[in-house]
């Protein structure tokens, strides 16, 4: 038996205590030791280390194929083949394609997509979204570490061809309508995601306390109203345009919901945005009064919405707009009562409910304003 001896600094087992003697049973043997906790055999012959440090022969006569070996030294666990582990966790295609899916999933958000019904809007939407977590990914591992790009599942790469991608098609989409409110629309949408986002100067409006609501009272209140209902009027039906009831009231309840919504995004943030100068209203002032403040301009926007469904001229447009925003008032506070603020998962489930709220009084308005169009035409 011949003891082969390593320097100090090259002994491949060299950890904490776990210091005990080499001791190898084949006198033509080299060992070649490395810094990164592996070593190879010249002879091809894999080694396994026990718990008391001796390095045995575990494969006489099988040659291995000569591949760096990987050491667990802190545990003191016999060495295994990389190939071992690399076979064991190389994922399969459909889950390799799931996680991509959920990953284009994440950095799109569908869920924004609700309330627009124009499908180069949509397009612009997934851009606005996309260079949102292209400019913030930083900020992300911190805040969000679940998204595509803090967490790895998507590269900048890909983020950066969906924007690009996304923007001209939206582009082209409204140029090929022959709509000026609709092809004006998707510029002005493009030019304020840009604002919001990019870190330039007297840019990026989500870094200031009231232009990161502000900038989605622009797009959601009234880009997503102002364009697409002169657009519809002059351009598919042929109509002069004329400011109509249900139009002034959807413009004024959109614009309420966009400007909480974009307090309120902040809310599960204020770690992250604290770490990175982000002046946002939750980190002025904490989650403690930012949330009352949301929820009772929620229940303005509703209040605002039950009077206006009030004046109707007809019975089944009152009860429709007087009854549907009232339960989604009630709603909407029952919920407040139960958000956790030292919950990540709480704060953001309730920012979700908001979206859909949102989208439920959109649903009645259509609903009173078609009840109201059919009324008026039976008179």
């Amino acid at each position: 038996m011949q003891c082969l001896s390593f320097p100090p600094k090259n002994h491949p087992l060299q950890q904490k205590s776990f210091q005990p003697p080499l001791t190898y049973r084949r006198k033509s043997s080299i060992i070649e030791c490395s810094s990164r906790s592996s070593f190879r055999l010249n002879n091809q012959i894999k080694i396994a280390v026990n718990n008391e440090g001796i390095i045995s022969n575990r494969n006489q006569h099988k040659p291995s194929n000569g591949h760096l070996v990987p050491l667990a030294l802190q545990d003191g666990y016999a060495l295994q083949s990389e190939n071992d582990h690399t076979a064991a966790a190389t994922p399969s295609f459909l889950e390799v394609f799931k996680r991509k899916l959920n990953g284009i999933a994440h950095l799109t958000r569908p869920y924004a997509w609700i309330n627009i019904a124009i499908v180069p809007t949509i397009l612009m939407n997934v851009f606005l979204c996309a260079i949102n977590q292209i400019c913030d990914v930083e900020i992300d591992k911190i805040n969000k570490p679940y998204l595509p790009l803090a967490s790895g599942d998507l590269s900048i790469g890909t983020a950066i061809a969906i924007c690009v991608g996304c923007t001209l098609m939206s582009l082209a989409m409204g140029v090929m309508s022959g709509s000026p409110a609709l092809l004006w629309a998707q510029i002005l949408w493009f030019l304020t995601g840009c604002a919001y986002s990019l870190p330039l100067p007297f840019l990026r409006w989500k870094s200031h306390t009231f232009m990161a609501p502000f900038t989605l009272v622009i797009l959601m209140g009234l880009l997503l109203q102002i364009p697409f209902f002169i657009h519809s009027q002059t351009y598919v039906l042929g109509r002069p345009f004329i400011m109509t009831r249900s139009f002034i009231f959807t413009t004024a309840i959109m614009s309420i919901f966009a400007f909480v919504n974009g307090l309120l995004k902040d809310l599960p943030d204020v770690e992250g945005d604290k770490a990175f100068g982000m002046q946002t209203l939750c980190v002025l002032l904490g989650k403690e009064k930012v949330l009352p403040l949301c929820v009772n301009l929620m229940l303005i926007g509703y209040g605002g919405a039950i009077i206006a469904g009030s004046s109707s001229s007809s019975i089944i447009s009152k009860l429709v707009t007087i009854i549907g925003h009232s339960i989604l008032a009630f709603m909407v506070w029952l919920r407040s009562r139960k958000v956790d603020l030292d919950s990540f998962e709480s704060q953001f489930s309730f920012y979700m409910y908001l979206w859909k709220a949102s989208d439920y009084s959109t649903s009645v308005v259509n609903i009173e304003s078609k009840i109201q169009t059919s009324y008026s035409f039976t008179i």
